[in-house]
């Protein structure tokens, strides 16, 4: 199941602009925490965090979809929004002061004390963050008792990353509040993503099963995905994984029929997932049909938008599903013109070199590359030099390619400490390339 919990991560902090979306969009503050809270203060309204980055495809479908929602702009106007980018290494201070283990992250303050409200992780649909601000306002109101009350000191808890402590209150909301309780979903998701950042995965994956029965069914494939992604992240076979993940299969079907009947675009993962699950059921032909139709599904949201930025958030999904299907060479003028309209964006230009690599064109994927170095911060520095030492090795250039992940794993040592903690896993990932090129000790 190819959910991105464990994947999104970080945040933004610089200038002291304001920085326009298009008028559609919700405004926020760019990178600049003192500013934010300055003007939060001074107008007296909450801070509303958005912790994201441009390579995190949840941020960018966010972003398109939730914050330039009419519903978002007029819940917005009650606070003051900030957008943070963990790739900048202008953001250490205050990632050492709300650390992310996830992105996006969404974090709202108490703007007088700095103390958090209400905290999410993993990608959200509109209704999930129009919940949460309410959540938030409840909150500051400080008129919340029993399993709201609960489940703030979950969102408190883990803003401090006391991950195994936010489980707990968690689940204690979860066991108080009435079987109808409106956050009911929101406590179980926070309970288990908690669980994950705690690398507790048997009781996530466990918990996972004993609760997603409970919620609504509109409500179940989100949890369903993150207990899946939990008993099969475990690093060797464990007796318990199995059963979980087949107990947890069904509630991703269900969810598959109901978004393949609706046509739910926040849900278009689904596919994604359901191809892989055929395939690991040994039907190959359903998985290649299912990706087809992923495919083309894709393709037709991706049309559907009418700016740059709403495009690109279709992109990540876009080259999975071309990849899944075989239509990789079909795709790659699409991404060149993400690349073309976003020049800032360094993770378009590595989606162009990861196309071009696929298609054999190793040049010219390796020039795409090095526009990405360009424009790369902080740790994710190092998937670019790890993107750039495949395509060299795949073009027989493994001398090369190992001073590309020499060249990464140095970088990575003088990362400050939030950016090297948050890039441990592309650390692993540069080790582990540069053990199996061909003459390794």
């Amino acid at each position: 199941m190819k959910r991105l919990l464990p994947v999104c991560l970080m945040v933004l902090v610089g200038c002291a602009t304001t920085k326009a979306r298009p008028p559609e969009y919700a405004t926020f503050i760019q990178n600049d925490y003192a500013a934010a809270l300055a003007q939060a203060r001074a107008e007296r309204k909450p801070l509303f965090i958005d912790f994201g980055a441009v390579w995190c495809p949840p941020c960018r479908t966010m972003e398109a979809q939730v914050f330039a929602a009419p519903g978002f702009i007029a819940k917005a106007k009650d606070y003051v929004l900030l957008a943070v980018d963990v790739d900048d290494p202008i953001n250490e201070p205050l990632l050492e002061r709300f650390p992310v283990d996830n992105l996006p992250t969404l974090l709202v303050l108490d703007s007088e004390t700095e103390t958090p409200a209400v905290r999410w992780m993993g990608g959200a649909a509109l209704e999930d963050v129009l919940a949460l601000l309410d959540d938030a306002r409840r909150a500051l109101s400080a008129q919340v008792s029993g399993p709201d009350l609960l489940l703030l000191e979950g969102d408190r808890a883990h803003a401090r990353r006391e991950h195994e402590l936010a489980a707990r209150k968690y689940q204690e909301a979860v066991e108080q509040g009435p079987r109808d309780w409106s956050r009911r979903t929101r406590a179980v998701e926070s309970a288990l993503n908690a669980l994950w950042n705690a690398e507790a995965f048997q009781a996530c994956a466990e918990y996972a099963v004993r609760t997603v029965p409970s919620l609504d069914e509109e409500g179940q494939a989100g949890p369903a995905s993150t207990g899946y992604s939990c008993a099969s992240y475990a690093n060797e076979p464990k007796p318990w994984a199995a059963p979980a993940m087949k107990a947890l299969e069904v509630y991703f079907e269900k969810a598959f029929e109901q978004a393949q009947k609706h046509g739910t675009k926040s849900q278009t993962w689904l596919y994604d997932s359901m191809a892989d699950l055929l395939a690991a059921r040994g039907d190959k032909e359903g998985a290649r049909k299912l990706s087809e139709e992923y495919y083309a599904k894709v393709l037709a949201y991706r049309a559907e938008e009418t700016t740059a930025r709403g495009r690109a958030a279709w992109d990540s999904q876009l080259y999975s599903a071309a990849e899944l299907s075989g239509h990789l060479a079909d795709t790659l003028e699409l991404f060149v013109q993400t690349e073309r309209e976003l020049p800032d964006d360094f993770s378009a230009s590595t989606r162009v070199a990861a196309n071009l690599r696929e298609l054999g064109h190793y040049d010219e994927a390796l020039a795409a590359t090095d526009r990405a170095l360009k424009r790369a911060q902080g740790g994710r520095r190092l998937a670019v030099w790890l993107s750039r030492a495949r395509t060299l090795e795949r073009a027989g250039r493994e001398d090369e390619a190992r001073k590309d992940l020499e060249t990464a794993l140095s970088e990575a040592e003088r990362l400050p400490r939030m950016q090297r903690e948050f890039s441990q896993y592309a650390v692993d990932a540069v080790r582990a390339a540069l053990s199996a090129l061909p003459g390794a000790k």
